[in-house]
């Protein structure tokens, strides 16, 4: 496909739109293969055919122009699924984009069919109806595994005395001290490593139940966390946990969470 104006076909998800010149749009498309950028001319203008096949968060597939040195062009589109509710409601739309940042920040284009099919059902529980709060604490989780960020729930990763401490955790709600999350090291660390690192500007508290819930949201399919009750007071936390642990490892706090937490 390196001579101009070949054509081929790709099936993704638009994640992401922005104006070019008068009249067009640079469209990012998630595919199996990966994200890629392509140029819909025309797009903007009110007779434009492709505009409904293009909209944020549809799953469509495309007929694509070969272009060296620039953008490829879509030359056809067709929607296999428009998800309006996305589009239409502000809030649902909000956790969509921020959904869509994260595949984004980790990814950068990199190939992952899992990566497609996570972000294809999450968007498509979204638009059926699924509280959007928890479905996007489960999809944080699964997407750091994805991205070689698997965060570790179950056993201590703190360190005391240059010995890693490894210890199992299995919280409960009747246990009478706090848990906490090391975000450098990448997980959470029992009562005695959060005492010892107390002062650590990467180790934060973490309540048994908000621990509790991590260990379900990185290990069951959203249709078993969807049986639980999450209770406002954890999910406030779960809420600030994620924000800071995805922050530390971005380097940057994800743009849509001004507009989702102010």
């Amino acid at each position: 496909m390196s001579s101009r104006g070949k054509l081929y076909r790709l099936e993704g998800i638009v994640l992401s739109r922005r104006d070019h010149g008068e009249a067009d749009r640079v469209v990012k498309l998630l595919t199996a293969e990966g994200s890629v950028d392509l140029l819909a001319k025309g797009i903007r203008k009110p007779r434009s055919r492709k505009a409904g096949h293009l909209e944020l968060f549809s799953k469509t597939q495309v007929l694509v122009s070969r272009v060296n040195g620039s953008w490829d062009i879509i030359s056809q589109a067709e929607a296999l699924q428009v998800r309006s509710r996305l589009q239409e409601d502000f809030r649902l739309g909000t956790y969509a984009r921020y959904v869509a940042e994260l595949a984004i920040r980790f990814f950068e284009g990199e190939a992952d069919p899992q990566l497609y099919i996570l972000i294809d059902e999450v968007f498509s529980r979204l638009e059926g109806g699924a509280e959007p709060a928890l479905l996007t604490r489960w999809y944080e989780q699964q997407l750091l595994i994805l991205a070689g960020f698997r965060p570790e729930w179950s056993t201590c990763v703190g360190e005391r005395n240059g010995i890693l401490c490894r210890t199992p955790l299995r919280p409960r709600p009747d246990d009478q001290y706090p848990y906490g999350l090391d975000m450098e090291r990448g997980g959470a660390v029992c009562h005695e490593c959060l005492a010892s690192d107390v002062g650590q500007l990467a180790v934060r508290p973490l309540s048994p139940s908000a621990l509790s819930w991590l260990q379900t949201l990185q290990r069951r399919n959203f249709d078993e966390v969807a049986r639980f009750t999450l209770s406002e007071r954890t999910a406030r936390e779960l809420a600030q946990v994620m924000e800071q642990y995805i922050a530390y490892h971005l380097e940057r706090r994800p743009a849509m969470l001004r507009v989702l937490h102010g």
